[in-house]
């Protein structure tokens, strides 16, 4: 025998390959739950659009400067500061909601007792009305009946009011934009009158300042002798002489390292002419050259004398007395050029001296000019703040006398609100698109529920996660179903041999004999969790398959509780299963030919008051080892494993057990239930074919779509 459990790929994933497609297909399939949620609250909504009172909203548009228009304005940096705050609107906004305008306009409108106003009139009861109207609070009504938004980009403020009452809602817009401009006057008036106090103050204060810092800075001026001109002048031209002097005072330290490395180069070279060249160039005496050329010239001079003449001749000894004169007076210039440069040395040193002493001199002017200048910088300093107080103060006071002869404000009504004629609640349309969105999701929250509720198996992934079972594959729903009596519809493999569900139950074989690959005969039981599974028609459906294919088979017809299949085969059931059992009748006698060829019946014969003590007899086990030995296949049909006990006696005679459950019928419970039960008699369970799949179950058997898709195009 085959294993206990065997867990077969059918090639498709446990997971749909289109999940959005599968949500609709719950949908579709919960619709009538849909529909009532759609409509219960579709109702709901309708009913409270109807019975909700007309609300009338009137506008009223107000301008709010950031400032109020002056005459001879200054750039003023705390009068009105305020007005420059990037929360002055929203503080506008804020007390055009406050308490105190409502107070005011409840108090100039005289409405506190209206109840027109309260929204009261339609009580007829004088005596509930009075107490109505004792216990409301004017004030937080008009505040809840008020809107305030600025215009963006703009210095627009929209004052909106709702009311049952148009005219109301015009009026009340109109008297708050009356009491915010005139709490808005008020308060200006008051505040330029502290303003003025305030600044007048200052005013006064700032003259006393600008005569003392006045004062204190001629005295400085006077004790310090700065009359002409100030430090700071003073101190720009001695720093001017100072670059100057630290600049020739660089130069000389040049030129004098410079003659004093010449002069010790010279001095250290011999006295003589041979040197002459060296002396003319670094004592730049050229005049030396000159004069060493003359030499030159009488020594040549001599030479060619001494070849006509004698050396003691005359006219060699006056040339040779020339020669030494020249020399004489060649050294004397060489001794020249070094008392030059020793002379020339000793005043650079001295005057770098004098420079250097006149600078330090200047650093200490330059120091006392620092104090000094630091000093008229704070007196100078304190007049100017002084006077730029004293000035900015009398234009202030200038400014905030004028506006409080004018008494300006910034705020003005640009559109008075007029008495709306449209309602703006209920808003139908928002309404109408509200309570639908509202009634598709109250649809969709009732399908989740559904099938959050729901504990039927409906997929692949249900019968292998959940119920621990092998997938064997699904089996559609029957097309046109309507159109066949059910004995019709257990051979409507037979006689549609291409349909959509005819190459479900072949592939479902096909996995079968792939399952079982042994030669000999095998024998199959074929039951499911519970009644009206469709269990007797898949087993109809396989058994035909099997026979057509070739194969000899054998239908046992166990289940005796309620035996249908001699009926859909048209087949006479004097004698059966029970006789052969009961050794009453032969197996030759009780085998009926179907008209499927090749497809043999054993039907139910006389029902047995035990039909579980039957099947635990050795008659049943003699039977199918009968079998075994004339048909390739034996199917047998028995009752629901939950239900009696006859399937788990006949699955310890069996190849193989295959479950059959509806889909989004059988309870999962009841399926694992099942598994437990053969599991406990250690059955050989193949696995679970799903009956009744949908056709849009498209994770279920894509051969099937595939044959349908092919059929078409035929």
């Amino acid at each position: 025998m085959p294993p206990k459990s065997a867990n077969i790929d059918s090639g498709h994933s446990s997971q749909p390959i289109f999940p959005i497609r599968e949500y609709i297909d719950d949908i579709w399939r919960r619709k009538l739950g849909f529909i009532l949620a759609f409509i219960v609250v579709a109702g709901i909504g309708a009913v409270y659009t109807m019975h909700q009172p007309k609300i009338y909203e009137a506008t009223a548009v107000v301008i709010i400067n950031p400032e109020p228009p002056t005459i001879n304005p200054v750039d003023s940096t705390t009068y009105d500061q305020w007005y420059m705050r990037d929360t002055y609107y929203d503080t506008q906004l804020k007390v055009m909601q406050s308490r105190l305008v409502a107070q005011r306009v409840v108090r100039d409108l005289n409405i506190a007792s209206d109840p027109e106003f309260l929204e009261l009139d339609d009580i007829t009861n004088s005596e509930l009305l009075e107490k109505r109207i004792a216990a409301a609070n004017p004030v937080s009504f008009l505040l809840s009946k008020l809107k305030v938004e600025a215009v963006v980009g703009t210095r627009l403020v929209n004052i909106r009011v709702k009311h049952k009452n148009p005219e109301y809602a015009a009026m009340l817009a109109n008297a708050i934009a009356d009491a915010y401009s005139a709490q808005n006057t008020e308060h200006r008036s008051a505040s330029l009158t502290n303003t003025y106090e305030f600044i007048d103050k200052q005013y006064k204060e700032n003259i006393e300042k600008l005569d003392k810092s006045r004062d204190a800075l001629n005295d400085f001026k006077q004790n310090n002798k700065i009359l002409y001109t100030n430090p700071i002048e003073q101190q720009k031209i001695t720093n001017q002489r100072l670059d100057y002097l630290n600049v020739k005072r660089v130069e000389i330290e040049t030129e004098t390292r410079r003659t004093g490395n010449l002069l010790q180069e010279l001095k250290a070279l011999p006295l003589s002419t041979e040197y002459v060249q060296a002396f003319a160039l670094l004592g730049d005496a050229p005049a030396l050259n000159a004069e060493m050329n003359e030499c030159k010239k009488l020594e040549q001079k001599s030479r060619e004398l001494l070849v006509i003449y004698l050396e003691k001749s005359p006219h060699v000894t006056a040339v040779q007395s020339q020669i030494e004169k020249c020399r004489e007076s060649v050294l004397n210039g060489m001794k020249n050029v070094i008392t030059g440069l020793s002379a020339r040395h000793q005043a650079l040193l001295k005057l770098n001296q004098e420079t250097q002493a006149e600078i330090v001199a200047l650093q200490k002017e330059a120091l006392s000019i620092d104090q000094l200048k630091l000093l008229y910088e704070q007196f100078q300093s304190q007049k100017e703040n002084a006077e730029t107080q004293y000035e900015n103060s009398q234009a202030k006071l200038n400014e905030v006398s004028l506006n409080r002869l004018l008494e300006i404000n910034n705020i003005r009504i640009l559109d008075k609100a007029i008495a709306p004629t449209v309602p703006v609640s209920p808003n139908i349309f928002l309404n109408a698109i509200m309570t639908f969105l509202a009634a598709v999701i109250a649809g969709f929250v009732a399908v989740l529920l559904l099938e959050l509720l729901d504990i039927s198996v409906r997929s692949q992934a249900d019968v292998e996660e959940k119920a621990r079972l092998p997938f064997l594959g699904a089996v559609p729903k029957f097309p046109k179903l309507h159109q066949y009596a059910q004995r019709k519809a257990y051979r409507f493999i037979h006689e549609n041999p291409r349909s959509p569900v005819a190459e479900c139950i072949r592939t479902l074989t096909t996995t079968l004999q792939f399952l079982l690959k042994s030669d000999n005969s095998h024998v199959l039981l074929i039951t499911s969790a519970q009644p009206l599974e469709g269990k007797t028609m898949t087993s109809i459906n396989i058994a035909v398959t099997l026979a057509l294919s070739g194969k000899r088979v054998a239908l046992l017809e166990a289940d005796m509780r309620r035996p249908t299949i001699f009926k859909a085969l048209k087949v006479q059931a004097e004698n059966g299963l029970s006789a052969v059992i009961e050794g009453t009748a032969k197996l030759k006698d009780v085998l009926k030919q179907t008209e499927v060829p090749g497809l043999q019946l054993i039907p139910c014969g006389t029902i047995p008051q035990n039909p579980a003590e039957l099947f635990q007899t050795d008659g049943f086990a003699k039977l199918l080892a009968d079998l075994k030995a004339q048909f390739d296949a034996i199917i047998i049909d028995s009752p629901p494993v939950t239900a009696v006990t006859d399937a788990l006696i006949i699955a310890q005679h069996v190849h193989g057990v295959i479950v059959i459950a509806r889909a989004n019928k059988t309870p999962l419970p009841s399926l694992i239930r099942t598994r437990e039960l053969l599991e406990g008699v250690n059955a050989p369970i193949l696995g679970v074919v799903l009956n009744d799949m949908t056709e849009n179950r498209s994770s279920y058997g894509g051969y099937y779509y595939y044959h349908k898709a092919y059929k078409t195009d035929q």
